[in-house]
């Protein structure tokens, strides 16, 4: 009885905190190092990134016994969009790198983090002045901008996605920040002579 009020009552909080699907999703969560969602907020921008779950993005060549899977790719970096579920990770290789794959409300296109993330201040302030800040939120900067010395490319210091992902609210919270997005990799909608993915920056 103890087990089945526990339920009932960690179902309640989740159904009060977002939706049940979310609340199933992070029950038995192989992904519980991604946040769920992801909302990126600046002047005249408001984006929001919800964890799709019956897909998964596996970053660089796929095992063979996922070829069947693969839903579209982009080339530029190698990343393989798959369809279902990941419930056997013990099968591939332990250097396998896999991630979430988002998508943009309301009904927008998927999205594959990629690791990087974009920062940009207010025009005056250059990223290279603030890099002692960057790396106490533990980033790098992995490309400056020259037509844009107050934007750049990040990379989370350990180089892991998920990383990236949860140390965002920290790059936010410096002074003079306009705008922190995660680079999200976007297929290209097709034309009759164009089947190209877009991986541009925000």
């Amino acid at each position: 009885m103890g087990v089945l009020l526990l339920f009932d009552y960690t179902m309640m909080r989740g159904l009060a905190s977002h939706s049940f699907v979310e609340w199933l999703m992070a029950v038995n969560d192989l992904f519980s190092s991604f946040p769920l969602r992801m909302r990126v907020e600046a002047q005249a921008l408001s984006r929001v990134y919800v964890r799709e779950s019956d897909c998964f993005a596996v970053h660089g060549s796929v095992p063979p016994a996922l070829n069947t899977s693969v839903l579209y790719s982009f080339n530029d970096p190698v990343i393989n969009v798959c369809r279902g579920e990941i419930s056997a990770l013990s099968e591939f290789p332990s250097d396998l790198i896999v991630t979430p794959v988002y998508r943009l409300e309301p009904n927008g296109p998927q999205g594959v983090p990629s690791g990087n993330v974009f920062i940009r201040f207010r025009p005056q302030i250059s990223v290279e002045v603030r890099q002692k800040e960057i790396e106490a939120c533990g980033f790098s900067i992995r490309e400056s901008l020259s037509y844009a010395p107050h934007a750049a490319w990040l990379r989370s210091r350990d180089g892991n996605i998920a990383t990236a992902l949860n140390s965002i609210a920290k790059l936010r919270d410096l002074n003079d920040v306009e705008l922190v997005e995660p680079q999200m990799l976007i297929k290209r909608v097709q034309r009759s002579s164009d089947n190209s993915l877009s991986n541009a920056p925000p």
